[in-house]
């Protein structure tokens, strides 16, 4: 048996969209890709978003000789300051991404003292074991790569988030010449993105949208206010050249649409030719509604994003009128839909016209659809391909149309060390894997029983009950029953809360004097007599919290 090997042990991203974060081993040393983050469901009571478990990657940190981001999405960079606070290593990226990075470390005031390499397209770095390729590919974001990692068995092809895009806005095509020659020089395994694994056909192009837009705003009589992902940089490129040709300026509204616009015109992925058309937010009163478009974050409906906020009616610059057009220039993330319905549905109300894909294409996605993947497969022919990012039934797609192009593919999970040795593709361990919950400034103290009781208490509603006992006898002195998120204010819930009082003053009366000497046998006695009265009375079970004063 031969000594070399590579290994690849997935950290995330093979079960959820979000928290891509993977390694590859060659010969002992090992290179991690990406570390992102993924935001939570509804259900995550208080989680702001999850954390791939880079354990591993710690307890071996003598072995990892770097650290390469392939884009700049949050799924795949997010992570990246909680990361570099516990571990100092290489970064390797472009430069969006990098200048994406530096912002975040300054927030975070991280000064890292290992080296992190800026690469252009074309770039080949050499890193430990590695001989790394980065190679230009379209995105829905700026400067995106696919890397060609070179071992000594062969290439490992790490696609990223990619797309074929043969007339792109303000970037080249995707360099289909460079992945052919990889091809012919030999992939071991390609790790594919497998997010439209399950769409036929080819993606839009990102100048299709354009002109969609383009067209929508032209006949729009007032403002066009457009919601779109902040970092999608080539559709906001678009939006420049739409507002010149119209003579439209363009006023952002969002934090991280405000940023990540900086960070494009700073790193030169954004250059602006003539007028500027961009202005102060604050100045858009200044300028008649038919002179503006509006970019704006929000739409996925998060709480209080600018479009959020415009559905609602209580945003401080803008109140939606009915010539405004609200144009949905975004997928909707699973998960998502019935708050994005919601929202559209207020600004509906209030009397704005609503645009999505529906109604035409103004959003393509940034990932290849199956004759893309086909394509990309056949120009690479690798010995194995191995599906990444993406639900199972997205990996399982994948892994079927390689089998339909003669090729052998592996199924994966998270935590498992697929090992390429000797021409086979083996799982030869597994090691422990999970999600970090990051709450606010704690990250990684958050576990299932506190989201569970937190759903609770949202499902349930909660009754604080304070009892006081007199020190000198142990009698009771009163109770007072105080809830929220439980019953309406009505006086028929306030009759229901006296007699429940009345029972629990009942069941402590009930209980021997040693008992009610004991602060907390009269505080159980309270929480079931509270709990046992709503459950008989009207089916419902509320979190019940007992607070005993002796006094």
């Amino acid at each position: 048996m031969s000594e070399d090997y590579v290994r690849v042990i997935p950290l995330g991203g093979l079960r959820t969209f979000g928290m891509n974060c993977c390694l590859v081993e060659h010969n002992g040393a090992l290179l991690m890709f990406d570390c992102g983050i993924a935001f939570p469901e509804a259900s995550d009571f208080g989680i702001d978003y999850y954390l791939p478990d880079w354990s591993y990657a710690l307890e071996n940190k003598d072995r990892l000789v770097g650290i390469v981001i392939t884009h700049a999405h949050e799924d795949h960079i997010g992570g990246m300051p909680f990361l570099l606070s516990q571990l100092d290593v290489p970064v390797f990226t472009g430069r969006f991404a990098m200048a994406s990075l530096k912002r975040r470390l300054r927030e975070w005031n991280l000064k890292p003292k290992s080296e992190h390499t800026t690469v252009e397209p074309g770039s080949i770095v050499k890193v430990g074991p590695f001989e790394l390729e980065f190679i230009h590919v379209n995105h829905s974001v700026a400067n995106a790569f696919s890397v060609a990692v070179g071992t000594s068995l062969g290439d490992v092809l790490v696609t990223g988030d990619w797309k074929v895009d043969h007339t792109p806005i303000g970037e080249p095509v995707i360099d289909l010449s460079n992945l052919a020659r990889i091809g012919d020089e030999g992939v071991l395994a390609l790790l594919g993105d497998s997010t439209n694994a399950q769409v036929p056909g080819f993606s839009l192009s990102e100048r299709v949208v354009q002109k969609e837009l383009d067209r929508v705003i032209s006949g729009a009589k007032g403002r066009v206010i457009i919601a779109q992902f902040s970092t999608n940089i080539p559709r906001i490129r678009g939006m420049v050249e739409t507002a010149n040709r119209t003579g439209r300026k363009i006023a952002l509204m969002g934090r991280s649409l405000s940023q990540n616009v900086a960070l494009a015109r700073e790193t030169g992925f954004l250059p602006i030719e003539g007028d500027d058309p961009f202005i102060d937010p604050k100045d858009a009163r200044n300028y008649d509604d038919d002179k503006l478009i509006i970019l704006a974050t929000g739409s996925q409906a998060e709480p209080r994003s600018a479009i959020s906020r415009l559905a609602q009616g209580d945003h401080h610059q803008i109140n939606l009128s009915p010539d405004d057009t609200v144009v949905f220039s975004a997928r909707m993330i699973p998960g998502n839909e019935g708050k994005i319905q919601r929202m559209i549905d207020g600004i509906v109300r209030r009397g704005a016209r609503v645009v999505t894909a529906y109604d035409g294409p103004v959003h393509t996605s940034g990932h290849a659809c199956r004759e893309e993947m086909k394509l990309l497969l056949n120009l690479t022919r690798p010995a194995w391909v191995v599906p990444i990012h993406g639900q199972y039934r997205m990996r399982l797609a994948h892994s079927e149309l390689a089998h339909d192009l003669g090729l052998a593919s592996r199924l994966i999970e998270d935590g498992d060390v697929l090992e390429f040795r000797d021409g086979t593709a083996t799982v030869v361990d597994r090691i422990p894997i999970g999600r970090v919950a990051v709450d606010g400034t704690q990250i990684g103290d958050v576990d299932d029983v506190q989201i569970r009781d937190r759903g609770k208490l949202a499902a349930t509603g909660t009754i604080v009950a304070f009892a006081v006992l007199a020190r000198s006898d142990s009698s009771l002195t009163s109770i007072e029953l105080l809830h929220r998120g439980f019953l309406p204010d009505d006086e028929e819930s306030e009759a229901m809360m006296s007699a429940a009082r009345d029972y629990a003053v009942e069941s402590i009366n009930e209980l021997s004097t040693d008992a009610r000497a004991d602060a907390a046998e009269v505080g159980e006695a309270l929480r079931t007599a509270v709990r046992r009265f709503f459950r008989r009375e009207i089916d419902r079970k509320p979190v019940v919290i007992p607070v005993v004063h002796e006094m």
